[in-house]
């Protein structure tokens, strides 16, 4: 009896070490997905407002590429510019004067994040906190969300 007691204790105290380091993932990635939205907002204002500036729009060539080495110029922290080429799938496009950026998860392919820099304070597309795998493409209707 005592043992079959003990066991369960055990039992039940496992699993809620479980649930607690569950718990404690997941808290950890949504502070690093908002605190990569943020990123990606400012990234929109700079990247815009740099080619603004200029009196010109995104070239149509505008690609991942081109989009890492406009931020390594132009983004003030470079740790953030780090963050992202390093630790994200990028795919970068122009889009109707602006562009659009997709950041994925390295390991799985799941899109996470979308942002089309029609919307400078937020990001407008972000899949990461949804329990759906989303292939790492482009939004198809993405002027419905520019509206």
């Amino acid at each position: 009896m005592k043992k079959t007691a003990l066991s369960l204790v055990l039992f039940f105290m496992w699993g809620c070490s479980f649930g607690a380091l569950h718990a404690k993932v997941d808290e950890e990635k949504e502070r690093e997905y908002f605190s990569l939205e943020v990123t990606l907002s400012d990234v929109s204002k700079k990247i815009v407002g740099h080619y603004g500036s200029e009196g010109k729009t995104l070239p149509p060539g505008f690609d991942e590429r081109q989009f890492i080495a406009l931020l390594e110029r132009i983004y003030p922290d470079k740790s953030r510019v780090e963050r992202i080429r390093d630790g994200y799938r990028i795919k970068a496009r122009a889009v109707d004067g602006g562009y659009a950026v997709i950041l994925c998860d390295r390991e799985t392919g799941n899109k996470l994040l979308e942002d089309l820099s029609c919307t400078l304070d937020k990001v407008d597309i972000r899949y990461w906190d949804k329990n759906i795998a989303v292939a790492c493409e482009f939004e198809a209707d993405w002027k419905s969300l520019c509206r």
